[in-house]
């Protein structure tokens, strides 16, 4: 038969009842039990696990795009605006913007 160490910590009750019965702290130990529960049986081999889902794949780049200018870049060099935003247009003497 399986048995478990214990330990309770409590008050004992005196089944008497009269004037001079009083509860008493008490410390018991000892082994609990399981009638009939016993060590043994086998190995728990479990259920497969399920499986994991599928994760689709990132979608990829489709590259660039057509943009649309707004506002084009001076001749001369400059800022322009485009459905993609703000861009920079070098002038032919190759200075880009200030930093």
């Amino acid at each position: 038969m399986a048995a478990v160490p214990v330990v309770i910590n409590g008050v004992m009750m005196p089944k008497e009842k009269s004037a001079s019965s009083k509860p008493v702290p008490a410390v018991f130990l000892g082994y609990a039990s399981i009638p009939g529960l016993e060590v043994g049986g086998g190995p728990i081999i479990p259920d497969p696990p399920p499986e994991p889902p599928t994760v689709d794949p990132p979608p990829t780049d489709p590259g660039p795009s057509v943009a649309v200018v707004i506002k084009p870049a001076p001749e001369t060099g400059g800022w322009g605006y485009s459905n993609k935003g703000w861009f920079f247009a070098p002038g032919a003497s190759g200075a880009g913007p200030k930093r």
